[in-house]
């Protein structure tokens, strides 16, 4: 789907073989998506060993493993694990192990293997490897270093240090967050590329989506920077654009939506959209949202409380304009099509857990969103797939479900090419060759949520 050339920089932790080995397991009939092309392979045999797909046969007489765990399939649906590739961890050390292992199994639980954590700490590099070597439950991570803004970097040649400091100290990318004048950005670029690391995020305001498609973002998110790059600058000059600049929505121009997409095209931008923070934030009907969210349970009640104050605040505000939101949420659908039918690189990601999105449970109001956008679910399940497995360089090793594939995956109860809904149905998860069965996945949200209300 994608015409890119693999990232030249692999983090390290994609070609690490995982230290724990679980027995070898036999998923007998089931239907597998492989995600390679459109089309569901019917009735198949999938044995797992080391962590890897080893063998994928049609029906017949088959004799497994004597040590292996034999998984009744029973016509449901295996897909490839899926990436949430905005994800955050809790940058600081004090956060509870427990707190910590309730995070990573909610990613989890909704069949999220790989996250790309956008706020990186130094503990994450522990954290990352023991994720990988099985000593941790939870998705693989990918993380950032500490974030370069303008409050950390205090001028070009400080950022240029930031940079071979954390390319240094083994982080698989660098984070980039609003603040940043153009010659810190510039001084930072430059260093990444000596450096051998890419950078990702945010698009200060001072450089500009222009820049930042010629300096080569590995991806940029939320969108960041393209509204100011759609409109007249001498029409919308002086103007506060207020969050992620919705309030410029009534002034873009349509031809410079589509030339803004050819220009992501040609440059190999990738991009992360975080629909559904916008939506929570803007337009989102938060009247009854413990009804329309119940994953809220799995969060702290405080936090939620702060999140729907936040929303509150912003939309009481005597800027706040509803009708511009509207518009705006409407024109970054536009965007997104354009970017697809161009052929511009998506991938899925929802920003957990932030305003209202729960990790692992956001993944489905933002492949909705998606799909509003005018994407089939097979094309939003591509973002969320081998997209990321292209993204990040692997495509021969994950993304897809294959033999020699990492043995990431979701058992689904229903076809997720008929309905993204089904994708909420699963079945069971299979982490690096380990099985996670459905009952143990709701045993365990069970408990999550009776520790928040505890607390």
């Amino acid at each position: 789907m994608y015409n890119w050339i693999p990232r030249l920089f692999l983090p390290a932790t994609l070609v690490v073989a995982s230290a724990a080995v679980a027995d070898p397991l036999v998923i007998r009939n089931v239907n597998v998506v492989p995600m390679d092309q459109e089309r569901v392979l019917e009735e198949r045999t999938v044995l797992i060993e080391n962590g890897r797909i080893s063998e994928i046969r049609g029906q017949g007489r088959y004799r497994a493993p004597r040590d292996a765990e034999i998984i009744d399939g029973d016509g449901r649906y295996l897909i490839p694990g899926m990436a949430e590739m905005h994800a955050h961890i809790p940058p600081s050390e004090d956060i509870g192990q427990q707190e910590l292992e309730d995070l990573l199994f909610l990613y989890l639980s909704n069949g999220v293997t790989l996250t790309r954590g956008m706020l990186g700490a130094d503990w994450h590099l522990e954290l990352r490897k023991g994720l990988e070597d099985g000593e941790t439950l939870g998705p693989r991570l990918i993380t950032s270093g500490p974030s370069l803004n303008g409050n950390s970097v205090e001028s070009p040649e400080h950022g240029a240090e930031m940079v071979h400091e954390q390319a240094e100290a083994g982080f698989d990318f660098l984070k980039i967050h609003p603040g940043l004048t153009r010659e810190e950005f510039d001084a930072i670029a430059e260093a990444a590329e000596e450096a051998g690391i890419e950078f990702a995020g945010h698009v200060p305001a001072d450089v500009g989506i222009e820049r930042a498609l010629e300096a080569g973002y590995a991806s940029i998110d939320h969108l960041d920077a393209y509204f100011p790059g759609m409109v007249d600058p001498e029409e919308t000059e002086g103007m506060e654009g207020g969050f992620f600049d919705y309030l410029l929505a009534p002034y873009v121009e349509e031809d410079r939506l589509k030339a803004i997409a050819e220009a992501t095209r040609d440059a190999g931008v990738w991009n992360v959209p975080t629909e559904t923070l916008m939506h929570n934030v803007l337009t989102l009907d938060i009247d009854n949202i413990h009804e329309d969210r119940p994953e809220l349970k799995y969060m702290p009640a405080d936090t939620v409380d702060a999140w729907l104050e936040r929303i509150e605040d912003m939309r009481g505000d005597e800027d706040f304009d509803p009708d511009a939101a509207e518009e705006y949420i409407q024109l970054r659908k536009d965007l997104i099509r354009a970017l697809h039918e161009l052929d511009a690189g998506l991938l899925h990601g929802s920003d957990a857990p932030q305003i209202l999105n729960v990790p692992g449970f956001s993944i489905h109001h933002e492949m909705e969103i998606m799909a509003a956008a005018g994407l089939s679910p097979y094309e939003v399940l591509v973002t969320a797939t081998r997209a990321p497995a292209e993204f990040f360089g692997e495509i021969g090793s994950s993304g897809t479900v294959a033999e020699d594939r990492r043995a990431d995956l979701v058992l689904l109860e229903a076809n997720p090419l008929e309905d993204l809904g089904h994708l909420r149905k699963i079945a069971g998860v299979i982490r690096d060759g380990v099985w996670l069965d459905q009952q143990r996945i709701t045993e365990q949200l069970e408990a999550i949520a009776e520790r928040q209300e505890e607390d």
